[in-house]
């Protein structure tokens, strides 16, 4: 799987945060091996958890080494579709990981992760467990 442009889920960030591994060093190799992006979802997410716990995230520092990419029209079709999809299918994995999950489909771009059990449910998503991403079969 080409692992020169991820997008770094919410999950991979708070591991980082934390100093969890293999989250620090997928973080890490992310940050030197590929073209990075986060969704404006896990933005989001990382903010309101900060805010949560009354916390000051430097989000500057954080996100400084991707992109943030927005939840467009066209993502929002494709979440809808899905999450009719997946609840259909009784694997509804909610909603912040349906929006997160469209966002990257419609740019193509595969997901690092340590939440395979929520984003292995979508079809034709391309998903990097982060054990998997770190230490390479």
């Amino acid at each position: 799987m080409d692992t020169s442009r991820i997008c770094i889920d919410t999950t991979v960030f708070i591991g980082f945060m934390r100093g969890q591994e293999p989250n620090a060093s997928a973080m890490a190799k992310a940050a030197q091996d590929s073209i990075c992006y986060v969704t404006a979802i896990t933005a989001y997410e990382l903010l309101f958890g900060a805010a949560r716990a009354n916390r000051r995230v430097d989000e500057q520092s954080l996100l400084s080494f991707t992109t943030v990419l927005p939840f467009s029209y066209a993502a929002a079709q494709r979440a809808a579709r899905l999450h009719a999809e997946l609840i259909r299918q009784n694997q509804d994995i909610g909603i912040k990981d349906v929006l997160i999950s469209a966002i990257c489909l419609e740019n193509n771009l595969p997901i690092l992760t340590a939440n395979l059990r929520h984003f292995s449910r979508v079809p034709t998503l391309q998903v990097i467990a982060v054990s998997d991403f770190v230490s390479p079969r």
